[in-house]
């Protein structure tokens, strides 16, 4: 595949970290792999061969002037086809099976016009909509609220039972006692554009990625106040390899998924443009994720610690490794809680551009605060992860000295952002630097990120952090064609 090389800057990146990753169009590819995604999100010429369509009290033939009811819809849809909820309120739970799967080339759309609400039920898996083994649908402009979960998406933990092509897009997705938005076992499957929030104390996940998925891609979404972590990616080797009695270190359970192995970790993976922030608890959990790349998001203001990479075996092969992390805000308040983690052989990563605040807020007033862990290693990664071109403000460290082209300072000021909260949330782009931030142009400009969380393209140098905000018109970016 062709893409651009950069040929002004030295880069750190390795072939194994990451390959120049982005969203493929429909028979593109997606980390050097031929694209598997639903093409309802791929390909914008896509239509459904047949619309069926429903209303709250719906009892007709399913045509526009004619709606039937959900559960015919869903009792009857097939592939290519799209089910549309027309304006209203809906009480209930759906759901579809292997017996009720889209296409590769012919997906299913469950797809909502504009005023649509689904207060999910409160019986079975109170799933407002349920995938089980169901392959290539997409889910998109919906209010879910309440229940289990919003959207669950699952297949079988070995990688060839695997759930594949499920898209979820543009809901708002809330106070579900479970997570708004879970899968597991399920590869090439897309969550962006959505707002998931009140996720409740039976797992208080906001997006949750499980069971060993690949290929994933979590994009523009803002997930806030759950009781657990707003973000999580656990590829669970303890359920997906352990409890079927297959060992760690057998490549069915540590192997590439790339072979079809690997059904203990989680690789291949887009994060980016995601706005998690105000959790109850901690922030991002990866683990046993490898291969994939964290970029262009806004980390931060949790009662408890900030992102994790880490695994819960004592195989070295299923740490969290071989990523790439670049151009995120971290920002962390909790004392003595760590803002990034790298432990239990989590090795191998490249830590660029990034921005990391450490603060105490009283009343009015946001300092640097001197409590706050930015960096923590153990004995398994101190010295094993890469770091460079990156931004400390405040804070400490643990096991970990910053690179001669990383920044430490010892202050903080709210005029470096637009709108930097002081007390209270406030929108993504209130994070955006100011003309005084001092992390502009600071950077190495990274052929895994060309541009930042709102499209614009990166400089040389960058800006560090998820926003580009010195001026686009400067034309300072050298380039050449390159190969794949």
């Amino acid at each position: 595949m062709m893409y651009k090389t950069l040929i002004s800057t030295t880069l750190l990146i390795t072939a194994s970290a990451s390959q120049a990753v982005d969203v493929p169009t429909r028979g593109g590819s997606f980390f050097d792999t031929p694209e598997r995604f639903n093409r309802y999100y791929t390909d914008p010429a896509y239509t459904p061969s047949r619309m069926i369509h429903v209303s709250p009290n719906g009892n007709g033939d399913g045509t526009a002037g004619n709606p039937m009811s959900v559960t015919s819809a869903f009792n009857q849809v097939s592939a290519g086809e799209e089910i549309r909820f027309h304006a209203g309120e809906y009480a209930g739970c759906w759901g579809l099976d292997s017996d009720s799967s889209g296409t590769y080339d012919a997906p299913i759309v469950i797809k909502a016009d504009p005023g649509v609400t689904v207060n999910c039920c409160s019986s079975g898996r109170a799933t407002c909509f349920n995938l089980e083994y169901s392959d290539y649908v997409a889910v998109d402009g919906f209010t879910l609220v309440g229940g289990n979960y919003g959207v669950r998406a699952v297949g079988g933990y070995y990688t060839s039972e695997h759930q594949k092509g499920v898209a979820i897009l543009n809901n708002h997705v809330r106070d579900q006692y479970r997570d708004p938005i879970f899968s597991g076992g399920s590869d090439w499957i897309v969550v962006d554009n959505n707002i998931a929030h009140g996720a409740g104390s039976g797992d208080g996940h906001g997006i949750y990625l499980s069971n060993g998925s690949d290929w994933m891609i979590a994009r523009n979404n803002e997930v806030y106040d759950n009781s657990n972590s707003d973000f999580q990616i656990n590829a669970d080797p303890l359920s997906t390899c352990e409890d079927e009695g297959i060992a760690f270190d057998d490549p069915l359970c540590d192997g590439s998924a790339r072979n079809g192995l690997g059904q203990g970790v989680s690789e291949f993976n887009l994060v980016e443009n995601n706005y998690f922030h105000d959790g109850q608890a901690q922030g991002p959990n990866l683990t046993s994720v490898r291969n994939s790349v964290f970029r262009n998001n806004i980390i931060g203001l949790y009662q408890r610690h900030g992102t994790s990479f880490w695994q819960e075996t004592n195989n070295p092969n299923l740490g969290s490794s071989n990523n790439l992390i670049a151009h995120n805000l971290f920002i962390g308040e909790s004392a003595w809680d760590h803002v990034l983690q790298f432990v239990y052989d989590s090795t191998g990563n490249i830590v660029q551009n990034n921005v990391f605040l450490g603060i105490s807020r009283s009343g009015s007033s946001v300092n640097a605060s001197d409590n706050v862990l930015l960096v923590q290693q153990d004995d398994s990664t101190e010295g094993r992860n890469s770091f460079a071109s990156n931004y400390f403000s405040g804070g400490y460290f643990e096991q970990f000295t910053p690179s001669a082209t990383d920044q430490h300072v010892s202050g903080f000021s709210t005029t470096w952002f637009e709108d930097f909260p002081v007390s209270s949330p406030v929108a993504s782009t209130g994070f955006r630097p100011t003309s005084s931030a001092p992390f502009l142009e600071t950077g190495s400009l990274l052929a895994d990120v060309p541009r930042d969380m709102a499209g614009a393209p990166r400089l040389d140098p960058p800006d560090l952090g998820p926003w580009q905000v010195t001026d686009a018109g400067s034309s300072q970016t050298i380039l050449k064609d390159g190969f794949e």
